[in-house]
């Protein structure tokens, strides 16, 4: 061994610098971290008993899946497990899926995103199940799309604040990442700047420079981690853009069920005369659609063919509340996949996309086919249907009572040594002394599906102090906006926006009750009220 070796007890073989090195810490399992030290030795929680923990930070399914889907999979495995079944659930199944899974998704696509004049047994750009892959989670269903997109050398677009995991991935990848900047308090990505990166860069590429050739761009709507749900109509825009440069637009639509209509960004969808999910049919909130990209005819998108330039990806984990069971989807052209050529002399022959070859390198086949089988149904069972509605509209509830509580007077409940007072000493609102998180100067500033995009007020301290405090000092676990941004060491050059971010916190309204939620504006107000007094970073 070198005399130079860091300890006697390290290994002798080196990591991949890629992900030991050149990306940062886990970001959920840091929040675990701060989450177990609470409360801190100077909390002025400590000791009590009435203010549990909040963990606000993962972004987690709120509530198990219903009684009838977890019956659906117990039916499904002993009827597949049963001596006249052809397979079972503990066995491999296809590499890209059960084919009632790949059936179903294939139809709930065209209902969910195609007009009601549009045939769902036909036109040009219906889905169809071989334009479909069942992947072990939305994780894993990037990765394998990138991986087969591109090489290491060249690289993807990515609006920032981005998650985390898509830059960890392309990282270890060995493929470039982008950043594109978007600015608060919208967080959208503008298409001009899109078109001016991929502009410049194919003129690099033709020049000859050593610059990474762009094979594609991601965008997650709604949003991961800021919340905001994109307009249609940049969407489009931004499609008609990578299809004219022929480079790849992936839209991650984990969130999409949380989307409902009559939002305002979805105002032009809904009051389309076509449109199978208008408002003008029911007073009550109905699914809304993100855009109109799998319809046959899209204004401004003339002979419009999405395999030709679109991948979807999608996670059933947050929709159907079973994030342990990693179920996510890839849509996209057969080519991508797998696609059965009819040869002259009418025999077939079987062409492997990238995709196949990356799957069955990543995880053979997608977990088991009963929960599989399971999800088919859900996806068709009006009961269910109406289930994953009704979620979507709690969350839409617990983004306005978090909007609320931040306007929301509280008390002063600490004394000068920032000690928590008992109840009777508690000043009255009469006294002058209630302030809101709001007044305090908490922000939040864009909100869709899971999360709130929320500025903290203190000027100078990094959000990863600022969330490290909130966690320790009053019990409300969130991830930093720093999270969610290139690191310090990116080679590329940090922006105005990137760096205003480490003023920002997530925060996922979807792991607990609304009435939880109301918590959450006196633990904000005792934060600010002693380090209005001790001095911001007090404490940590």
């Amino acid at each position: 061994m070198s005399s130079n070796s860091v300890s006697d007890d390290s290994p002798l073989f080196s990591f991949n610098p890629n992900l030991h090195l050149h990306t940062p810490d886990p970001p959920v399992q840091i929040g675990s971290v701060w989450a177990q030290a609470y409360p801190l030795k100077d909390s002025p929680l400590r000791g009590s008993t009435e203010h549990p923990l909040l963990n606000l930070a993962q972004g987690v399914p709120g509530q198990p899946p219903t009684d009838a889907f977890l019956d659906q999979i117990r039916f499904q495995s002993k009827s597949e497990n049963s001596p006249a079944a052809s397979g079972h659930s503990h066995g491999y199944g296809p590499v890209f899926g059960d084919a009632r899974l790949r059936k179903a998704l294939a139809g709930d696509i065209n209902k969910f995103y195609r007009s009601s004049d549009s045939s769902l047994e036909g036109g040009p750009n219906q889905v169809a199940p071989e334009n479909i892959a069942i992947t072990a989670g939305c994780n894993l269903a990037f990765a394998a799309t990138v991986m087969s997109l591109a090489k290491a050398g060249e690289a993807i677009v990515v609006p920032t604040p981005w998650y985390f995991n898509h830059y960890m991935t392309l990282e270890s990848l060995g493929i470039v990442t982008v950043p594109l900047p978007t600015k608060g308090p919208d967080f959208l990505p503008s298409p001009g700047s899109i078109r001016s990166v991929l502009d410049d860069n194919v003129k690099a590429v033709k020049d000859g420079s050593s610059v990474a050739r762009i094979k594609g761009v991601i965008l997650v709507t709604p949003n991961n981690p800021t919340g905001a749900e994109y307009p249609p109509a940049l969407i489009h825009e931004v499609a008609a853009i990578c299809a004219e440069r022929r480079v790849a637009l992936m839209l991650d639509e984990t969130y999409r069920d949380f989307v409902l209509s009559g939002d305002s960004v979805h105002q032009a969808i809904e009051s389309s005369p076509s449109s199978s999910t208008s408002s003008s049919s029911s007073s009550q909130p109905q699914f809304g659609r993100a855009h109109e990209l799998f319809q046959d005819r899209v204004s401004g998108l003339a002979g419009w063919s999405w395999s030709r330039s679109l991948i979807q990806l999608f996670s059933f984990s947050k929709s159907y509340a079973i994030p342990g069971h990693r179920l996510g989807a890839v849509v996209a052209h057969p080519s991508f996949l797998q696609k059965v050529e009819t040869l002259p002399d009418g025999s077939c022959r079987t062409l492997f996309g990238p995709l196949s070859k990356a799957l069955d390198n990543l995880q053979v086949a997608p977990p088991r086919t009963d929960t599989q089988r399971a999800v088919a149904w859900a996806i068709e069972d009006a009961s269910e249907q109406e289930w994953r509605l009704n979620t979507a509209k709690e969350l839409k509830a617990r983004r306005q009572a978090f909007s609320q509580g931040l306007k929301t007077k509280v008390v002063v409940r600490l004394d000068d040594d920032g000690k928590l007072l008992e109840s009777s000493h508690v000043q009255g609102e009469g006294d002058g002394q209630a302030k809101s998180p709001e007044e305090w100067g908490w922000k939040m500033e864009s909100a869709g599906g899971y999360y709130a995009y929320l500025k903290h007020p203190f000027q100078g301290l990094e959000s990863e102090k600022v969330a490290e405090a909130l966690a320790g000092l009053v019990g409300v676990v969130t991830l930093p906006g720093t999270f969610f941004m290139p690191p310090p060491h990116a080679s590329t050059e940090m922006s105005e926006q990137d760096r205003d971010s480490g003023s920002r916190l997530r925060v996922s309204i979807a792991n607990v009750s609304t009435e939880r939620l109301r918590v959450l504006p006196e633990r904000l107000a005792i934060l600010s009220q002693i380090w209005e007094s001790k001095g911001p970073g007090w404490g940590i």
